[in-house]
């Protein structure tokens, strides 16, 4: 995103909003259906709330909120992410704002999150030793990662966990998840390393769960169909421009590996407003970005593989919204509201800023 980014809570009046649709509680079956809770001992699930959807993050068995939280959060002046805080240190009010949506997210029922940055790991680290509230997190350092070329050694593998252990302030990690070229292509030998440095990591207590991230879906197929017995977890890109038809094959090895799959970017990095911001200045009207928001990610839970999306979250009022697309889940869509977001999704597509050309690039489906 640029510079001034795109503020969509700013547009939005939020008081007076109802909660509409049937919800949907419980927990979800493998293939995303809804199941009984009954069926499921809900006091092992991590900050449970009987409104959102978890389903289980493959092999591992453990329940995760299908709304995730995604790392990033826009700064002050409208940037994407924080990528670094001097001395690992964030200002006092950054902190503040963090722990008011982290708390806000795990009482909504979050219980996954997905960082890439070093500013991510530490203040979500003071996160959870301020707050006292816990999350499944899912962790990478894309500086520290394998996407530069010197990072691909068992070493320097090693050394992106380490950092993010003394980061997050933990004696593990939940899920090491490094971070692979968007468009894959890595080698087998590389491929390896990673496992290396994971089995090493966690007979030495440091790290639980292995997975990866990449965007592009045929490379995710591949690392699965040869080493899917490694791996617990994959991070790739799914967003709202997304059809499962358009990647099949991923879904099946998905499905056949019994992986947790978390889909990222939900929104093109914001992207997918623009289309109503410019409509709702044309008509002269408040755009409807928060409506629509719940409608592009009620469209992602649709595939039954996927274990959660994450869209990034700013503030407490943000959680509050992109949760619906969870506990509404069960409305569905009309028609219309299809078609609506398959429009959005081409016209963001069409615009996307340079900074996130690579979307594009990485096949969009609608």
């Amino acid at each position: 995103m640029s510079k001034k980014g795109i503020k969509r809570r700013e547009f939005v009046r939020r008081a007076g909003q109802a909660v509409a649709g049937a919800a949907l509680g419980g927990i979800l079956s493998p293939r995303g259906l809804a199941a009984p809770a009954a069926k499921a001992d809900t006091s092992k699930i991590l900050n449970y709330n009987a409104k959102m959807g978890y389903r289980p993050f493959g092999r591992t068995g453990v329940m995760i909120s299908e709304v995730g939280l995604g790392g990033h959060w826009k700064t002050p002046t409208g940037g994407r992410f924080w990528s670094s805080f001097p001395n690992d240190d964030p200002p006092a009010d950054v902190q503040k704002a963090r722990n008011e949506v982290w708390v806000k997210a795990a009482g909504c029922g979050i219980n996954y999150l997905d960082i890439t940055t070093a500013a991510e790991a530490a203040i979500y680290g003071r996160c959870m030793k301020q707050t006292g509230v816990q999350m499944h997190v899912g962790y990478s350092d894309y500086v520290l990662c394998m996407r530069d070329k010197n990072n691909r050694t068992v070493e320097r593998l090693t050394f992106e966990i380490d950092a993010g252990l003394k980061r997050l302030m933990v004696e593990r990690l939940w899920l090491w998840r490094p971070q692979a070229l968007m468009e894959g292509g890595h080698t087998p030998e590389e491929i390896e390393n990673v496992v290396t440095a994971y089995d090493n990591a966690s007979k030495a207590g440091k790290v639980l769960y292995l997975g990866m991230s990449a965007h592009n879906h045929e490379f995710v197929r591949w690392v699965l169909d040869k080493w899917g017995d490694k791996f617990h977890g994959f991070v790739f890109l799914y967003s709202v421009s997304h059809e499962p038809k358009a990647s099949g094959s991923m879904f099946e090895t998905i499905a056949r590996k019994n992986v947790g799959a978390v889909g990222l970017k939900p929104f093109h990095g914001d992207g997918y407003f623009r289309d109503e911001m410019r409509k709702a200045e044309q008509e002269k009207r408040p755009p409807a970005l928060d409506d629509i928001a719940v409608k592009g990610l009620k469209k992602i839970l649709e595939v039954p593989e996927l274990t959660c999306t994450i869209p990034g979250m700013t503030t407490p009022a943000e959680v509050e919204n992109d949760v619906k697309a969870s506990y509404e889940r069960a409305s569905g869509l009309t028609d219309a509201e299809r078609r609506a977001i398959r429009e959005a999704a081409l016209a963001s597509a069409a615009h996307l800023p340079p900074d996130y050309a690579w979307i594009r690039d990485q096949g969009i489906y609608v």
